[in-house]
C-alpha cells in the first residue's frame, strides 16, 4: 500500500508539472516552426530527427536503463561506478554521432544539404542522453519529484531560446538549423544544471578508475559494458520499430518529404499523449526493481499503473479521434487536409498500445527479462517494414499510420503474454470488465457528444473528458475510497 500511494503521489505530481510545460513547447513552439517553414523543410527536420534515434544504441548503449536499475538497488555502489559509466557515455557518444553520419552519408544517401543538420540534431541527442543518465542517478537515489522537475527542465529553457528565435528576431534567422541550435543551447544548460544537482546531492568523482591505472581498471570496464548490453540491444529494437516509419516515408516516395510533413503533423499529437507514458516508466523502474529486489509482490503497483494509463490513453486517443479535422484546423490553417486528419485519426489510437507497453515492458525489464523481450522487438521490426512495404505505395503517410498502430498493438500483446508467463499474473473477470466497461462508456459517450452541431468541438472536448474522469469511479477503474486512505507518502524521499 505505501509504494502504491507513493506511486499515486509522485505520477500526479509528474504529470502536473509536465503538463504546465511540454505542451507549450510541442505546440507553441515546434507547431509555430512547422507553420513557419517552407513546405517540406520541416518534413526534412522530421525525418532526419527520426534518423537519429536509428542508432541510439550506440549513444546510450543500455546505460540509463542499467545505471537506474542498479542505483536503485544498490545506492551505495553510485559514487563506484558513475566515474566509469560517465567516461564510457562521453566516448559513446562520439562513437555514435561519427557512426550516425557515416550512415547517413554512405547508406541513406544524405548529402551536404542534409549533414549539418543531421550533426546539429546528432548533437542534441548526445546531450539529451546525456541528461537522462544524469537524471537516472536521481530517480535511482529516490528523489523522484526533484527528478520530475528536471525532466521539464530542457523544455522550459527551449521555449525561452525557441521563442527568441521565433518572435525576437527577423523571421529571415529562421531555419530548420536556427531552430536546432537553440535547443542545442538549452540541452547544454540542462545539462550543467542537472550535474550540479547530483553533485549535490552524492559526493561523486569524475575520473575513472580504468584512467588512473587501465589494468585495474579493465574488469570493472569490462563488467559494466557486459551488464548494459542486454539493454543497449533493447534500446537498439525499440527504436528500430518506432521510429522507421518516418525515415521509410521520406526515403521510399519521390515527394516522401511532403508526406514525411503529414506524418510528423500527426505524430507530433502523439508525441505529446506519449510523455504520459514515459513518466509512468521512469517512475515504475527503480521501484519495480526495489519491489524485486526485496521479493514483495508487484501485482498492485502493476494493476494500479495499468488502469490509470489505460484510462489516459483511452480519454485522450478517442478526443483527439472525434475532434481530429479541428485539430488539424487548429494546428495548421493553411495546410489542412483530409489526408492530414485521416493520419491523424489512425495514428494517435497508436497511444494505447504503447502506453500499455510501457507498463509491462518497464516491469519486465526490471526483472532483466531482456531476451524474451529482444525476441518479441525483432518480430515487430519484421512486421513494421513488411507493413511498410506493403502500405506506403498505396496510403502514403496514412499507410504508415495503420502499419504504426499494427506493430505497437502486437508488441504490446506481446509484453502482456510474456508478464502473465513471468509473474503469473491472471486477470480477474472483475477486472476485465473494469477495463472494457470504461473503454465502451466513453467511447459510446464521445461519439454522442462529438455527433450534436449545436455543440463546438472544445465544448465538446470538454465534456468527453467530463464523463470519462466520472466513468473511472463509476466503472470501479478508480477506488475513490482506497484514494481517500492515500496522503503524502511518509518518510518518502520524493521530495528531494
Amino acid at each position: 500500500m505505501n509504494l502504491q500511494r507513493e506511486f499515486l503521489f509522485n505520477i500526479l505530481f509528474l504529470v502536473l508539472i509536465n503538463l504546465l510545460i511540454k505542451p507549450f513547447f510541442i505546440f507553441g513552439i515546434d507547431l509555430a516552426v512547422q507553420n513557419r517553414l517552407p513546405a517540406g523543410d520541416y518534413g526534412l527536420y522530421f525525418t532526419l530527427l527520426n534518423f537519429t534515434y536509428l542508432f541510439q544504441m550506440l549513444n546510450d548503449f543500455g546505460i540509463q536503463n542499467f545505471n537506474n536499475r542498479h542505483v536503485s538497488r544498490h545506492p551505495q555502489l553510485l559514487p563506484k561506478y558513475f566515474p566509469n559509466l560517465l567516461a564510457i557515455k562521453c566516448l559513446l557518444s562520439a562513437v555514435y554521432v561519427g557512426v550516425s553520419l557515416l550512415a547517413a552519408w554512405g547508406l541513406a544517401g544524405y548529402g551536404w544539404r542534409e549533414l549539418p543538420l543531421l550533426l546539429i540534431l546528432l548533437c542534441n541527442q548526445a546531450l539529451a542522453q546525456g541528461i537522462l543518465f544524469l537524471r537516472s542517478n536521481i530517480s535511482g537515489l529516490g528523489f523522484y519529484r526533484l527528478d520530475s522537475f528536471l525532466s521539464s527542465l530542457d523544455k522550459l529553457l527551449m521555449l525561452v531560446a525557441c521563442g527568441v528565435l521565433l518572435w525576437g528576431l527577423p523571421p529571415r534567422v529562421l531555419s530548420a538549423e536556427s531552430f536546432a541550435l537553440a535547443q542545442t543551447l538549452a540541452l547544454a544548460l540542462t545539462l550543467l544544471a542537472v550535474g550540479a544537482v547530483l553533485r549535490g546531492k552524492a559526493p561523486l568523482s569524475l575520473r575513472p578508475s580504468w584512467l588512473r591505472n587501465w589494468r585495474a581498471g579493465r574488469p570493472a570496464l569490462v563488467f559494466l559494458f557486459r551488464k548494459s548490453a542486454p539493454y543497449a540491444l533493447v534500446i537498439l529494437l525499440m527504436t528500430a520499430y518506432t521510429r522507421l516509419d518516418a525515415v521509410l516515408l521520406e526515403r521510399w516516395l519521390p515527394d516522401g518529404k511532403i508526406h514525411a510533413d503529414v506524418y510528423a503533423g500527426a505524430y507530433r499529437l502523439l508525441d505529446a499523449a506519449n510523455m504520459l507514458g514515459y513518466l509512468f516508466a521512469t517512475l515504475l523502474l527503480p521501484m519495480f526493481a526495489r519491489m524485486l529486489k526485496q521479493r514483495e509482490d508487484v501485482r498492485a503497483l502493476v494493476s494500479v499503473s495499468f488502469k490509470l494509463i489505460w484510462a489516459g490513453s483511452i480519454t485522450l486517443a478517442a478526443l483527439v479521434y472525434f475532434a481530429r479535422a479541428d485539430l488539424i484546423q487548429l494546428m495548421m490553417p493553411d495546410r489542412a487536409s483530409a489526408y492530414r486528419w485521416e493520419t491523424l485519426g489512425v495514428l494517435i489510437w497508436t497511444f494505447v498500445p504503447v502506453s500499455a507497453t510501457y507498463i509491462f515492458s518497464t516491469l519486465l525489464t526490471a526483472d532483466e527479462r531482456l531476451a524474451q523481450m529482444n525476441r518479441f522487438f525483432v518480430a515487430g521490426i519484421v512486421l513494421d517494414v513488411m507493413l511498410n512495404i506493403f502500405l506506403i505505395p498505396r496510403f502514403q503517410a496514412l499507410g504508415s499510420a495503420i502499419a504504426a498502430l499494427s506493430t505497437q498493438s502486437f508488441i504490446a500483446l506481446a509484453m502482456a503474454a510474456l508478464c502473465v508467463r513471468y509473474f503469473r499474473f491472471r486477470p480477474s473477470a472483475k477486472g476485465l470488465a473494469q477495463v472494457l466497461g470504461f473503454a465502451l462508456l466513453t467511447l459510446g459517450a464521445d461519439w454522442c457528444i462529438f455527433r450534436c452541431p449545436e455543440f463546438s468541438w472544445p465544448l465538446k472536448t470538454g465534456l468527453g473528458l467530463a464523463i470519462a474522469l466520472a466513468a473511472m469511479p463509476l466503472t470501479g477503474l478508480l477506488d475513490l475510497r482506497r484514494l481517500r486512505a492515500f496522503g503524502p507518502p511518509e518518510g518518502s524521499r520524493a521530495a528531494g
